[in-house]
């Protein structure tokens, strides 16, 4: 397994010896890394931790139907499911949970507080230790910082697949059918979420549209990933610049 930084050199590499058919490979503090299947079968472990020495360090139970899945600087572990965990006994079941580095559970999302119900949670952004999200059904824009979730109200576009956070600014990527590339600037306020602007599309540097891209999503920053590899990266500064006012 190699990782490289923002160039094709090859900037670290750890030989790992593991049965699990990784969907999220991630960093971990120290130099460690997280590998993590988006499937856990019977309440399997789903979820390695491997040393720089390439040791296995921890092994844990994440929860089936992962669909997102992003680490913290201190080593958290924030993991969104898709619709297939509804009704899991296990962390999947509160659609969203997070974590400690050792692969235990430090906190799970819950509705009873009168916060919307996560059946799937589409968009998952972490800035620092803070984590944004816009689930279905309800798509509200929401955050969730230590134990405090806030729900800043109703998203002015729904069935993003990704979006970017900072300060209050937010950037909803893609959706539906022809909507793939599209991208809705929002801005929090003290009466809800309100977009700003008219939309834009993303596209790649050569002009080619942006159909099976998979993003993710850190603070204003957004990393694309077309399925042979290629990696490109842009932010909501630079789509806040390709909108029209």
């Amino acid at each position: 397994m190699t990782w490289h930084l923002d160039s094709k050199q090859v900037s670290g590499a750890i030989d790992v010896e593991s049965d699990l058919r990784p969907s999220f490979v991630q960093p971990l503090p120290g130099g460690r890394v997280l590998l993590a299947a988006a499937r856990a079968r019977n309440a399997g472990p789903n979820g390695e931790v491997w040393t720089p020495d390439g040791d296995l360090e921890h092994r844990g139970h994440l929860g089936d139907a992962i669909g997102e899945l992003l680490t913290t600087p201190s080593g958290k572990v924030w993991v969104g499911y898709f619709d297939e965990a509804i009704g899991g006994s296990g962390p999947e079941g509160h659609g969203l949970a997070r974590f400690n580095h050792d692969l235990t559970v430090d906190w799970l999302y819950s509705p009873n507080a009168g916060l919307p119900y996560i059946s799937d949670c589409y968009t998952l952004n972490l800035d620092a230790e803070t984590a944004h999200f816009c689930p279905y059904t309800d798509f509200h824009v929401m955050s969730a910082s230590g134990d405090e979730v806030t729900d800043w109200g109703a998203s002015p576009y729904r069935f993003a697949h990704g979006m970017l956070a900072k300060g209050t600014d937010r950037a909803f990527l893609g959706g539906w059918g022809a909507e793939y590339g599209v991208v809705t600037l929002a801005r929090i306020s003290q009466d809800g979420v309100h977009r700003v602007g008219t939309q834009c599309c993303i596209v790649l540097p050569d002009g080619l549209e942006t159909q099976r891209l998979r993003y993710a999503c850190r603070g204003g920053d957004l990393y694309a990933f077309t399925a042979r590899g290629a990696w490109y990266r842009t932010n909501l500064k630079a789509l806040s610049e390709s909108l029209t006012f």
